[in-house]
Formats: structure tokens, C-alpha cells, sequence
């Protein structure tokens, strides 16, 4: 365990400090952000257009298609179009179309578009499809326009045929990081001031659902004020729904920490292993949630249930099945890994097979799982008909490599990498793999990744007389911390413990809570080290972990979540 002080050692105002520190120059503004940090939706290249069409299709009350990008966001942003529709024109005839799978745009869909007898006279298409000109131009041979209401990067032809709205591609638009959610949402307030009319705000928990879900930067105020009123005005039910059935996991706090953490995960393990009557109740349930539907719930059968609800225990469901899966994928995989020697190699890339059967869109999760498993980053990707290994990395965020995304586009062999800096889609050709591990061999040579390296925000010793305070300041700020705030860590040493300062919880036995100067310690999910302490009568521990402030019949007790640790008998140099 390797520790790195990111930003001075603070002794006071911590919290305003460290936000300091991460760059944010206005904290009152930041930490209570008004409609001011909102940018002017005119500035978004072609709003204006976009408007003109959606409201003429409107007037002239023709059929709109929805194709709804799968994802969190991807849901979300098109849910809000959807609602603000008919919250304009409820007579307004609005479908919506699903992915079977993980694709995005118009590719699986554009054959069944043409050949719909609907007649659409337009297709929104929200949260994607910036890339898909020559789709656009196909529909533009039965006069079809599109309506594109996207944040993603495209350097391809665009098409007469299709009104792109999207930040990445408007000049004066500042906030590059705002994404398929807020894009609809900005485009609704447009609406709003053209109309004289206050819709959109009816949605801005949704707004706030697909910033998180897809990790908008919380460093953005104009994203950080979204999630903040979206968050704390929670309107659409299914939203709540979730948020009840998680308020045991979510200690009753609604964050983008506790929404990325408690929320999103239900709602994408749904999209990725739901069959499609689920993936259409999910929709439904974000649009229309108060509709009463058959329930499936078992001997519940030949009764109603609203939409929300129904989904909701749906999407807990989805998330049980996809673990199962993930279980007997990765007993799979690890199997392949220790087979054909693969953690001889710096980078951990597994080339799935024919009996490696389980969705391709559990990639993502198959990398992460194994990412952490053997400390190693890694490739999750399949050979294709076209020579190429196309997939899902993961990198290792407590690690001396701080973008794998960056680094695999080093190597110059790479089709792609899109996505997050340790979190992304890519793709190189089958031929270049021995290259390529020579190549990341070499340059990773000096770097351990078994010895996580920790960005750590505070020092202390464990007998230092601050810690409280730090651990219950840094509370008044929890609502600050997402994607790139991330929740602050604390590096302890010199935490002594013997057998009465330490107590073994949990119906598994496996929770350990240790108490040392006022300070709950706790992990979970520590058999490891359980087994490790009871070797002992004393020792020492160096840890990283996370304040948190358990509230218990009205007596608040300041905990540090472990993250890391190492045990020791002698004293560790910082």
C-alpha cells in the first residue's frame, strides 16, 4: 500500500478547503449553486432548429418515435422528452422503440424504421446517434427527419436530414461534460422560454438520475446544480421507488454518491440481462409509473400493481440475475486466466471463446471484477468476423497508472478507446495482441500493481486529536462528492490494537468494527482480516478508509470505512 498526499494537509475548514484545493475557485456558489450556473440554452448550436421542428411536428400533430439509448442516461433523457411532449400536447402520439441489447443509435433499428406502416413524421433520437449520418440520410428518402439530442464525440459526415443539438460539437457551449440528459433537459428549458411555460423543471430529477448515472463531472456547477435541485426534488415515482427499496443501503441520505451506488446499478443491471417485457415495463415505469399493470410478482398472479413498483422489484431482480451470472462467468474466466498463464502479461486481456456464453454486455462488469481480483488492469474483448478484438477495459484506480485509456492509446495499436480514463470500450486488431503485450511488458516493467497506490486527502496519526473533527466536517460537505469529487480519504497509522478493541458483527461473522479514540473503524466483507488479527494479541495497522457519521437513536458516532490496510510491528515512514 502505497500512499500519495494529493493536496496540503489540512488543519482546519477542512471540507472548504480540499474543494478548494480540487479547483473549486467560488465554494459559496458551489456548495449552494442557483439557476446562475446554468448556461444560456442558446448557445447550444442549433436549438433554435430544433425547436422550429419539434414544435411544428407538434402543431401539425404527426406520430413521434423516442429511441431510447440503453443506458441510465440513455433512459432518462428520452423519458423526459417524452413527458415533456405531452405535458405540451398530450394527444401528441409518442412511441418509443428498445435496444434488444448494449447498441446505441439507429444501426439495429434503422430497417424496421423504414419499413414501419406508422408514417412518424420525426424520430428523437436522445442520448445518441451524433455518428449515424448516413442512417439519418436513409430516413431522409421518406421524409423522416431526425431530432439528435446527444453529448458524444463524432468526427463522422453529418447529414442535412438530422438536427444535431449535442455540447461537444457547439463552439460556445462550455460545459463539454454535461450529458444525454441534461442535453434534453436544457432543450425542454428552451422550450420553456419560447413558450412561456415552466415544464422542464417537472423533470430535473431525472436530469439529475442521467448525469450521475453516467458520470457527469461534479466539478461542472452547471451539473453539480442539476443533480442538487434534481435530488432534493424527487418528483417522478419510479425514481422514488428505487430510492425506498434502497433507503436500508442509502442510510435515508439521497446524494450522487448514494444515487451512482444504491440507484443506477438497478436500473443498468436491467438493461443488461432484463428480458425485453422488463426493459419495456422500466420505460413505462419512468414515464407513466402510476399505471396500473398485471403484477408478475409470484402469487400475486390477476393482480395490479403500478408500473414503478412493478419495475422496481423487477430491477432488484435483474441485478440478482446478473450477479449470478458475473458468479459463473468470472469462475469461467479465472479458470482461462490461470490456463493459458495470462497474468504473465502487465495488462490481464482475456479473448473470450465460444463457450464464454454469457451477454456481452457484462463485459464491462467481468473487467472490473477481474481488474480487482488480480490487481491487474484489464481487457475483457471478443474476436470478430472483421479480425478485430473488440471489448470492455477496466484500469485501476488506486494505482501508479492513472488513465489505461490513455495509456493503451500510447501504444498506437489500438482501433479505438472510448470511454472513461479507467472505465471504456476499445478495440485493436487480433494480430497486434503479441505486439502489444511486448510492448506494455516493457513500458509497465517498474510498476506493481499488486501495491495499491492510494490518493490520500488527510494524514493522521491514529492518537492525533483532530480526526473527529475532520470526519464530522467533512460530512456537512457528503453532498459535494461524485465524479470527479470523489469522497475523501483519510490515511491512518499507528492504529494499535489488541483483542478488546475489536468485535466480529454480522450474520456471517464477517463485519469488523474496531474502536480506538472516540473512532468506529469498520470493514466489511473482512474475513481476511479478521483471520489475520486473531493471529495477534497486539499490533499495528496503517489504513486508508472514508468518514462516514452512523446516526443511532439520536446519538451520532464518527466511523472510518476501510478501504486498505496493512498490518506491521514496526513503524511506517510517511
Amino acid at each position: 500500500m502505497q500512499i500519495r498526499l494529493v493536496n496540503e494537509n489540512f488543519h482546519k475548514d477542512y471540507g472548504r478547503e480540499l474543494l478548494k484545493a480540487r479547483g473549486v475557485s467560488d465554494l459559496e456558489e458551489f456548495l449552494n449553486p442557483t439557476s446562475k450556473s446554468l448556461n444560456d440554452p442558446l448557445l447550444f448550436d442549433n436549438i433554435e432548429k430544433g425547436a422550429e421542428l419539434l414544435d411544428r411536428i407538434i402543431k401539425e400533430k404527426g406520430k413521434i418515435l423516442i429511441v431510447v439509448d440503453s443506458d441510465c442516461d440513455g433512459f432518462t433523457s428520452s423519458a423526459i422528452m417524452h413527458q415533456y411532449i405531452h405535458r405540451i400536447d398530450e394527444t401528441i402520439q409518442v412511441d418509443y422503440i428498445l435496444h434488444e441489447n448494449k447498441q446505441h443509435g439507429l444501426q439495429d433499428h434503422i430497417d424496421k424504421i423504414l419499413e414501419s406502416d406508422e408514417n412518424y413524421r420525426l424520430v428523437i433520437l436522445p442520448d445518441s446517434s451524433s455518428n449515424d449520418g448516413s442512417y439519418h440520410d436513409q430516413l431522409k428518402e421518406i421524409n423522416l427527419p431526425c431530432l439528435i439530442l446527444d453529448h458524444h464525440i463524432t468526427d463522422t459526415p453529418l447529414s442535412d436530414n438530422a438536427v444535431i443539438i449535442n455540447n461537444q460539437l457547439s463552439t460556445h457551449y462550455p460545459n463539454k461534460d454535461l450529458t444525454g440528459a441534461g442535453v434534453v433537459y436544457q432543450f425542454c428549458r428552451y422550450l420553456d422560454q419560447i413558450h412561456g411555460t415552466d415544464y422542464a423543471d417537472e423533470y430535473v430529477d431525472l436530469a439529475a438520475l442521467g448525469i450521475i448515472g453516467d458520470m457527469g463531472s461534479m466539478v461542472q456547477l452547471e451539473n453539480r446544480y442539476i443533480a442538487k435541485k434534481g435530488l432534493s426534488n424527487i418528483n417522478n415515482f419510479f425514481f422514488k421507488s428505487v430510492l425506498d427499496k434502497q433507503s436500508y443501503s442509502t442510510g435515508g441520505k439521497i446524494n450522487p454518491i448514494t444515487v451512482a451506488f444504491y440507484v443506477v446499478p438497478l436500473i443498468n443491471a436491467m438493461i443488461r440481462v432484463g428480458t425485453m417485457e422488463e426493459k419495456e415495463r422500466l420505460y413505462m415505469a419512468f414515464v407513466d409509473g402510476t399505471r396500473k399493470i398485471p403484477s408478475n410478482k409470484r402469487g400475486a398472479k390477476g393482480t395490479l400493481e403500478y408500473a414503478a413498483i412493478e419495475s422496481t422489484r423487477e430491477c432488484t431482480n435483474a441485478r440478482a440475475k446478473q450477479n449470478r451470472i458475473l458468479d459463473n462467468a468470472m469462475a469461467k474466466l479465472e479458470a482461462k486466466v490461470f490456463k493459458y498463464d495470462l497474468l504473465e502479461n502487465k495488462i490481464l486481456l482475456i479473448r473470450l471463446e465460444e463457450d464464454d456464453d454469457f451477454p456481452a454486455e457484462l463485459n464491462g462488469l467481468c473487467a472490473m471484477r477481474l481488474a480487482a481480483k488480480f490487481k491487474k488492469p484489464t481487457i475483457v474483448a471478443r474476436l470478430n468476423d472483421e479480425g478485430y478484438v473488440r471489448g470492455s477495459a477496466r484500469g485501476l484506480n488506486q494505482s501508479a497508472l492513472d488513465s489505461f485509456k490513455d495509456f493503451l492509446n500510447e501504444s498506437e495499436m489500438f482501433e479505438y478507446t472510448a470511454g472513461h480514463d479507467n472505465a471504456f470500450g476499445c478495440s485493436l486488431l487480433d494480430r497486434d495482441l503479441s505486439n502489444f503485450h511486448k510492448w506494455a511488458n516493457n513500458e509497465l516493467q517498474d510498476i506493481d500493481f499488486g501495491e495499491g497506490v492510494y490518493d490520500v486527502n488527510f494524514v493522521r496519526a491514529a492518537a492525533d486529536n483532530d480526526i473527529q473533527d475532520i470526519i464530522f466536517d467533512l460530512g456537512k460537505y457528503e453532498e459535494c462528492w461524485g465524479q470527479d469529487t470523489p469522497e475523501p480519504l483519510i490515511y491512518i497509522h499507528d492504529l494499535n490494537i489488541t483483542r478488546n478493541d475489536y468485535q466480529i458483527m454480522g450474520k456471517n461473522s464477517d463485519t469488523l468494527k474496531i474502536t480506538k479514540f472516540g473512532i468506529a473503524y469498520m470493514k466489511f466483507h473482512a474475513k481476511e482480516l479478521i483471520e489475520e488479527l486473531e493471529q495477534y494479541d497486539e499490533i499495528k495497522m496503517d489504513l486508508v478508509g472514508r468518514g462516514n457519521i452512523n446516526t443511532w437513536m439520536g446519538v451520532e458516532t464518527p466511523q472510518i470505512f476501510i478501504d486498505a490496510y496493512q498490518l506491521r510491528d514496526n513503524k511506517y515512514g510517511f
